[in-house]
This record gives structure tokens, sequence and C-alpha cells, in this order.
């Protein structure tokens, strides 16, 4: 029986996707059972702190 690994478990793919298909690394991270919580969430926070700033440099 040949068993395949999904993308989203593979930290290697998912790093790679989340530099050059951001949304689809964004994915991967959120259905990714090998990575770490740890990780996904400083990942998360990440995301979050850029989408703030970049909203605040289009406010002024």
């Amino acid at each position: 029986m040949n068993t395949k690994i999904k993308w989203y478990n593979d930290p290697q793919m998912v790093g790679s996707m989340l530099l050059f298909l951001p949304p689809v690394g964004i994915y991967g991270i959120y259905k990714s059972e090998t990575i770490h919580p740890k990780w996904k969430n400083l990942t998360y926070v990440t995301l979050a702190l850029v989408g703030i700033l970049l909203a605040l440099t289009f406010l002024f």
C-alpha cells in the first residue's frame, strides 16, 4: 500500500509556499498536522502585524 504525504504536512513545502504563494502557504499552515502549534501561532501573529503595519501606512 502506497501512502502519500499531503503537501501541507511537509514543513519545507509549506515554507516554500509561504514565500512564493502566501495564500496557499497560510492554508498549508492552517491544515498542517506536523507543524508545531508554537510555529503556527508565530506565523499568525507575524501576518497580523504585517497586515496592521500595511494598513497604517495606507492611512497616513
